[in-house]
C-alpha cells in the first residue's frame, strides 16, 4: 500500500514542472498533503500488525510523519503568500513547488525505510531537491548557499555511506534491513561497528544541524526563503536524528552502548558551546534562529546521550523545537519583508507595524528559550533531571552555563526588533495580521503541550524506545 504513495507522488512530481497555471500547481501541493496525511493514518493504524517490507514505519517514524505533516501545511500555505507577494513568476513556482514534492516525499521515504541502503538514497535526495529548494531567490547568496550546501551535504551522504560499508563489512553476509542487523550486532566486530558510527554520526551531522558538518546548514537557512528554513529546521533536522537513531538502534544492543552514548554527549556539548559563539556575533535574524536549532539539536544529543532516562525527552524535544521554530521562522519571514531586511542595525519598532506579528514572536521568544510555560521548559527540566540520575552533574553546570549566552542573546535581539524604534529602519512593505496566525497557531501549540502532555505523542514515543535497551 505504500508504495500507491510514491506512485502518486511521482505522477505529482512530474505534473508541477510541468504545469505552468500557478492557481494548479499550488492546488496540486495541497493535494499531495492529503495524499501524505492518509498516508501517516495508515501507518498510524498499522503499527500494531506485522507487515513485511522496505516501506513501513515504526511508531517513532509515525510521529516524524505528522510532524512533517503539519509542518508541510503551514509552509505550503507561507509561500504562496511569499510568492504572490514578490511577484514571483510562474516558471519559478513551479520547480520550487515540484522540488518541495520531491523534498517532502525523500524526507518521508526516511521515515519509512526499514533498510539501511534504501534509507541513504532518501537521504541523497532529499540534498539534491534541498538545494534547488535553497537556490529559488535565483541571487548571489542563494546561489553560493546551494553550491556549498550540496558540496558538503554530498561529502556528509558520503561519509554516511561508508559508515553503512564498514556495517556490511561488520554484518558479512546479514540482510541489511534493520531488524537482521539488530539481531546479528551482539556478534559484529567492535572495531568495525565503531568505526562505521563515527562515519555515520559525522556524515549525517549536516541533516541535523550539528558538529562537525553545521555551517552549511546555517547558510542554507538564511540564505532560503523563510518556509523552506522551518522545514530545515523542522522535518530535515528530524530526518537527520532519525538517520542517527537507526544505527544507533542497531549497535544499542552490543557492548558499545556506553561509547556512544559518551560520543553523543561530546558532539552534543560541543555543539552548544560552538552555537553559543556564533549567536552572540551575528545580527542576522535568520542565523540567529539557525543557530537557536543548533542548540536544541545539541542538547537533544545530550538528552539521548543519558540513556533509557533521556530517549523520550530528546525525541519529545525534537518533536516540540519543530513546531515552535518554524512558527518563528514564518514570522521573521513576514520581518523580512516589510524591512526589506534580516539585519539587526536595519530593523526595529516592528510592535507599531504589527501588534500581532509582533504577539506571535514574543510567544515565540518564550517558547524557545523555555521559559514556563513552554513544552521545551519541560523537556529541558526533563532533561538536567536525566543528566542528574546519571551522575554527569558537570555536564549539568556546563550545559545551563551555556544556556545562559542563547536567552541573553536571542531575547536582546528580539526584543529590540519589536520594541526599540531604529532610524535607519526603512518600511517597505506592510503585512496582514492573518498572515501571522499560522505561526502563532503552531507557538501556541508549544505553550499548551507545556501544560498538558499529549499522550498520542508520549504513547508513540515509548513504543519507540521499546527497542532500545531498557
Amino acid at each position: 500500500m505504500t508504495e500507491i504513495y510514491f506512485i502518486i507522488s511521482i505522477i505529482l512530481i512530474v505534473t508541477l514542472f510541468i504545469a505552468r497555471v500557478t492557481v494548479i500547481s499550488h492546488a496540486l501541493v495541497f493535494i499531495y498533503i492529503g495524499l501524505l496525511g492518509w498516508l501517516c493514518v495508515k501507518e498510524w493504524l498499522l503499527l500494531d500488525q506485522p507487515v513485511e517490507g522496505l516501506l513501513h514505519a515504526d511508531a517513532l517514524g509515525v510521529l516524524f510523519l505528522f510532524v512533517t505533516l503539519i509542518i508541510t501545511f503551514f509552509s505550503t500555505i507561507h509561500y504562496i503568500i511569499y510568492a504572490q507577494k514578490r511577484n514571483q513568476g510562474v516558471r519559478a513556482i513551479a520547480i520550487h513547488n515540484g522540488s518541495f514534492v520531491i523534498f517532502v516525499t525523500a524526507i518521508s521515504g526516511v521515515f519509512l525505510s526499514t533498510h539501511i541502503g534504501l534509507l541513504w538514497a532518501f537521504l541523497e535526495a532529499s540534498t539534491l531537491s534541498g538545494a534547488a529548494l535553497i537556490y529559488h531567490d535565483r541571487d548571489r547568496l542563494a546561489l553560493e548557499a546551494t553550491w556549498k550546501y550540496l558540496f558538503v551535504s554530498s561529502i556528509g551522504v558520503t561519509l554516511g555511506f561508508a559508515g553503512i560499508m564498514f556495517l556490511s563489512i561488520a554484518a558479512h553476509n546479514t540482510p541489511n534491513d534493520i531488524g537482521s542487523l539488530i539481531a546479528a550486532a551482539p556478534l559484529m566486530n567492535i572495531g568495525w561497528i565503531k568505526t562505521s558510527f563515527i562515519f555515520v554520526l559525522t556524515g549525517f551531522s549536516v541533516k541535523m544541524g550539528v558538529v562537525p558538518l553545521f555551517t552549511i546548514d546555517i547558510d542554507a537557512k538564511d540564505s532560503s526563503p523563510s518556509p523552506i528554513g522551518a522545514m530545515f529546521s523542522g522535518p530535515l533536522m528530524s530526518v537527520g536524528f532519525m538517520a542517527i537513531y537507526r544505527f544507533y538502534q542497531i549497535y544499542s544492543h552490543t557492548s558499545i552502548l556506553p561509547w556512544m552514548n559518551n560520543l553523543l554527549l561530546f558532539t552534543g556539548v560541543l555543539s552548544l558551546f560552538l552555537a553559543a559563539v556564533f549567536i552572540l556575533k551575528t545580527n542576522n535574524y535568520k542565523r540567529m534562529l539557525a543557530y537557536s536549532s543548533m542548540e536544541h539539536a545539541g542538547l537533544i544529543l545530550v538528552a539521548f546521550s543519558t540513556g533509557v532516562t533521556g530517549y523520550l525527552v530528546a525525541i519529545l524535544h525534537l518533536t516540540i523545537h519543530a513546531f515552535a521554530k518554524a512558527g518563528l521562522f514564518f514570522e521573521i519571514g513576514q520581518v523580512h519583508r516589510v524591512f526589506s531586511s534580516k539585519i539587526m542595525e536595519q530593523c526595529g519598532g516592528y510592535f507599531k507595524i504589527s501588534p500581532i506579528g509582533s504577539i506571535t514572536l514574543l510567544a515565540g521568544l518564550l517558547a524557545i528559550v523555555a521559559f514556563p510555560p513552554s513544552g521545551l521548559f519541560m523537556t529541558e527540566f526533563m532533561l538536567f533531571k536525566s543528566l542528574m540520575i546519571s551522575g554527569e552533574w558537570w555536564i549539568v553546570f556546563i550545559v545551563m552555563f551555556l544556556l545562559c549566552f542563547f536567552v541573553y542573546a536571542m531575547v536582546r535581539n528580539f526584543f529590540t526588533l519589536i520594541f526599540i524604534d531604529n532610524p535607519n529602519a526603512k518600511i517597505i512593505a506592510k503585512v496582514n495580521p492573518l498572515e501571522s496566525v499560522p505561526p502563532l497557531f503552531l507557538i501556541g501549540t508549544v505553550l499548551v503541550v507545556g501544560v498538558m502532555r499529549p499522550e498520542f505523542i508520549i504513547d508513540l514515543i515509548n513504543r519507540a524506545i521499546l527497542v532500545l535497551p531498557h
